[in-house]
């Protein structure tokens, strides 16, 4: 039986930094933004926590693009 690679193997680097980056700013489910910190991890891509901060306003509903 052949092991089947995840679906999350094959979204580019950048798709996946962006997904994350909006999962945190919208406050995501926790369990997702876990899945997508050790795809990251296992990729070894390198970024700034700074570029996770959420730009919106905590009284602010964030709008989805």
């Amino acid at each position: 039986m052949t092991r089947r690679r995840p679906k999350l193997y094959s979204i580019p680097d950048d798709f996946l930094l962006d997904s994350y980056k909006k999962a945190i700013a919208l406050n995501l489910c926790p369990q997702f933004i876990t899945l997508l910190e050790k795809e990251i991890k296992r990729r070894s891509i390198r970024f700034s926590k700074r570029d996770t901060e959420s730009p919106y306003n905590e009284n602010e509903s964030p709008s989805i693009h």
